[in-house]
């Protein structure tokens, strides 16, 4: 009857009014917390972003990485691991002061402990993490005990690789161009992430999904491989080739003049390009590939893609000798290639110690200048043994948009996503407010119908 498709009416228009409003809520402001815990310290970044508002970052329109960091690590606790969560609290109340009140039990934070927490043995690094949980269950704030983790190379890549092609609107639907490969050179390690169609038996690709956008990713970290180890290992090649006796050993990674002792051992650089990059090559012995194609150490890698960027040390050590004019706005302003960093490096190992410090006395890293000659040498080799050709081109930054480019962003993006596919509670207490609001005085219409038909 007519009364009984009015109430029907007023019920649907009800629960539409009902959906439009949480809609609308959820076209605001939300934030989420990552806590970068590394050997030498803590960061905290507070994100906060808009959803809801159209195009291809609808769910995830960064507005701003606040950033606070503190001092010593979580490592630094390893005699006390009780105090480790407690190290914390200067962090959480920044975020605290950056976070809306209401939106605070709605707000989730992920830790992520870097290489330095492993280092530290597996009890007290179970004891560090228990305290954290501890601290941040009761900060507040949305956690939970498992989101405490060690950072292991293949997310640290795919989170890096997740940060780049997010700033360069390449993830989300309707974005069409492909996303970028990226190589993160670290102290510790390398990686190496890009999208790709291969398929292989040895596997190392995982499926993302942004947006609906379905993406196909090759991750590699080389441990052992990144800029701080190779120098040790030069280092150690070095002794193992000459011995320990009365005269220096001549290192050709060094600029000509300086001195270094390792392991009470001298060292007199005697800078020279060609005799340093073979020397660095064998850190990099020739292995057979048992998969349709490999980079070194026989370890399976598809065929490259047409675009990718360094970034990281890969950088920083690029930036510092001059082949990067300034610091660069816009993502793909500078490329070049591994022959284009050996000409610069051959250059560089040319330098004498002094003429070295010299010309490098306002860089970043001024006070490591008599490393730049090894440095930049082992850049150009890696690039080949990851298999790009000598005149290939890659892109070098630090940023995109005036946004670092850091592994936590992608994490932020990685983690919100999970999140919300896997059905957890994004919406803030208003939003939910105003569902339960309107969805009520909609049960109160159709009763109120339903008692008048009676």
């Amino acid at each position: 009857n007519s009364d009984s498709r009015g109430s029907e009416y007023m019920l649907t228009h009800a629960f539409r009014l009902a959906l439009v409003a949480v809609g609308v809520a959820a076209s605001e402001v939300r934030y989420g917390l990552v806590f970068d815990a590394g050997s030498s310290g803590s960061r905290i970044h507070v994100y906060s972003w808009r959803v809801g508002g159209g195009g291809p970052k609808d769910q995830f329109d960064l507005i701003k990485d606040d950033l606070k960091k503190i001092k010593p690590g979580l490592s630094a606790y390893k005699a006390d691991t009780s105090k480790a969560g407690a190290s914390l609290r200067e962090l959480i109340d920044h975020a605290k002061a950056q976070v809306p009140a209401d939106l605070v039990p709605t707000t989730p934070v992920f830790l992520m402990a870097t290489a330095g927490l492993r280092l530290v043995g597996e009890t007290a690094k179970d004891e560090i993490l228990k305290s954290v949980c501890e601290e941040l269950s009761s900060s507040g704030f949305l956690f939970k005990c498992e989101w405490a983790t060690l950072l292991d190379g293949q997310d640290e890549g795919l989170y890096g690789w997740v940060t780049v092609n997010y700033l360069l609107d390449r993830l989300y639907p309707p974005a069409s161009n492909p996303p970028v490969g990226i190589i993160d050179l670290g102290g510790g390690s390398v990686q190496i992430v890009f999208a790709t169609d291969t398929v292989d038996a040895a596997g190392g690709t995982k499926a993302l999904d942004f947006g609906g956008r379905s993406h196909s990713a090759y991750i590699k970290s080389h441990l052992g491989y990144g800029l701080d180890e190779a120098r040790k290992q030069i280092l150690e090649l070095l002794v193992l080739r000459q011995g320990a006796g009365d005269r220096p050993i001549r290192n050709p990674c060094l600029p000509t003049g300086s001195t270094l002792k390792h392991k009470d051992v001298e060292m007199v650089g005697d800078g020279d390009f060609k005799r340093c990059s073979k020397l660095v090559q064998k850190l990099f012995p020739p292995t057979p590939c048992a998969h349709s194609s490999c980079s070194f150490g026989g370890v399976y890698q598809p065929p490259l893609p047409s675009s990718v960027y360094g970034f990281s040390y890969m950088y920083d050590r690029t930036a510092a000798i001059g082949l990067l004019d300034k610091v660069p706005a816009v993502f793909g302003e500078q490329s070049m290639s591994a022959s284009d960093i050996e000409a610069a490096a051959t250059e560089v190992c040319s330098l004498s110690a002094q003429q070295t410090a010299d010309r490098f006395a306002n860089t970043q890293d001024a006070a490591k200048s008599s490393n730049y000659c090894g440095d930049v040498t082992y850049v150009s080799v890696l690039i080949g043994q990851l298999g790009f050709a000598p005149t290939t081109k890659l892109t070098m930054t630090n940023k995109i948009r005036d946004v670092e480019l850091v592994w936590t962003l992608g994490a932020m993006l990685a983690k919100s996503a999970d999140l919300a596919a896997g059905g957890g509670s994004w919406l803030s207490t208003k939003s939910v407010g105003m569902l339960v609001g309107v969805c009520a005085l909609a049960l109160c219409c159709f009763r109120g119908s339903s008692g008048g038909r009676r």
